[in-house]
């Protein structure tokens, strides 16, 4: 099943009000088992009442904590992102203690069986059913609006269902006049301690600034390697924090000006945020640095004996193999230019066509500086050079034998 996309403009409603609501949910429910407790004389639906109190002082504060993190001052220029992890990570704790609350159940035994059962037992299952749907929806939307914040505060409402489960089964064995509180407090008690025991351990990871993990980075170096301009993905490190995460990236880029390299870099920056909007800030560090190989394209006339005067308008394209160390070609072939017969915009789609092939670098007699295939190369990271060799046979045994990098 294809999982859920959701708008900037969805991402942001839930952002700010699921948690909210959650905090209404939980203010309505608490009223309800109040009510009910009071009404049957329930210790055990008393005590679940005041867990759902206290769900409306941790719904609040992780309501807090999702609209404080985006924001940056001068003190905090990366904002407040851990602020929802270490509320996570109190919510994480407020598991475990309900779950501690459940075991004195189990060690203390036995209690006074409550009167009006049916009443406290349709209190609980309302409050069961809204904590079931409503806590899948909002530990869902944590999920999709990667809000460890949220997600957190949906499976502590979700763990609030095994909680009224323990309250049911002894209501209900009330009913026959036995007392089952004792062992399911226990049994419930270990499926919650596991539940606030991943909750804390995920936060704490974030909060020790623990690397991203490995398919995340893998992810992220295949998709830049994919980028015209850069020739090698050295090293890529990262860290969540809250519902970001940051990236420190090492690389080699094909670019021989400042404002090429400038461009490249906006250029992969806009890839990865497009490919992950979890992604805040990336910091990279670059150099330039051409291939050992390089895959080098000339625009050619006569079958590839002449080097065109022409770009866009050549009449062939002839690619080789350039090793930089040895000063030695090889694989050399000629294709026809495919854009040739084109009415408009030949040297633009000639210079995407470039880019798309892996070219390194493009020799040619035709001054491209300043003109929109020439910007269009640059911008890709193809490196562009000029000869006034005519003969392609003397281009190749001479130009390419003495070319620096």
């Amino acid at each position: 099943m294809p999982q859920e996309i959701l708008t900037t403009e969805q991402k942001e409603f839930r952002r700010k009000w699921v948690v909210l609501i959650s905090a209404l949910e939980s203010l309505f429910e608490s009223g309800i088992k109040i009510f009910a407790a009071i009404y049957t004389g329930s210790a055990g639906l008393l005590a679940d009442s005041i867990h759902s109190a206290a769900d409306v002082a941790g719904s609040f504060l992780v309501w807090i904590g999702v609209r404080l993190a985006p924001q940056k001052f001068k003190r905090f220029p990366f904002g407040f992102y851990k602020i929802e992890n270490l509320l996570a990570l109190a919510i994480g704790l407020a598991i475990l203690y309900g779950a501690y609350e459940i075991l004195q159940v189990f060690i203390s035994g036995g209690s006074v069986l409550p009167k009006n059962i049916p009443v406290g037992i349709a209190a609980v299952l309302a409050g069961m059913t809204l904590d079931f749907f409503w806590g899948r929806f909002e530990a869902k939307s944590g999920r999709l609006i990667n809000s460890p914040g949220i997600e957190a505060s949906g499976n502590h409402t979700l763990s609030d269902v095994f909680s009224s489960l323990v309250v049911l089964i002894g209501l209900a064995g009330a009913l026959f006049g036995v007392n089952l509180d004792r062992w399911a407090a226990l049994f419930v008690a270990l499926i919650i301690v596991k539940i606030g025991g991943e909750i804390i351990w995920d936060n704490l990871k974030v909060l020790l600034d623990i690397s991203l993990d490995a398919e995340k980075i893998k992810s992220y170096s295949q998709l830049l390697s994919r980028q015209p301009g850069v020739t090698k993905v050295k090293k890529i490190s990262g860290r969540n924090a809250g519902s970001f995460r940051f990236l420190h990236l090492s690389l080699g880029i094909k670019a021989y000006e400042i404002e090429q390299a400038k461009k490249i870099v906006i250029n992969l920056k806009k890839a990865l945020k497009d490919s992950d909007p979890a992604i805040d800030q990336i910091f990279i560090q670059y150099t330039h640095e051409l291939p050992a190989v390089l895959t080098i394209l000339i625009p050619s006339e006569e079958g590839g004996r002449k080097v065109s005067a022409h770009f866009g308008d050549s009449k062939t394209l002839t690619i080789l193999k350039y090793d930089q160390e040895s000063g030695t070609y090889t694989d050399l072939t000629t294709e026809p230019n495919p854009f040739r017969e084109d009415d408009k915009q030949r040297g633009i789609k000639l210079a995407h066509y470039i880019s798309d092939k892996g070219i390194d670098s493009v020799c040619c007699q035709k001054d491209l500086s300043g003109k929109g295939p020439g910007l269009l190369l640059h911008q890709l990271g193809v490196d562009l050079r000029r000869t006034k060799i005519n003969d392609m046979e003397e281009l190749l045994g001479d130009y390419f034998g003495n070319t620096q990098s």
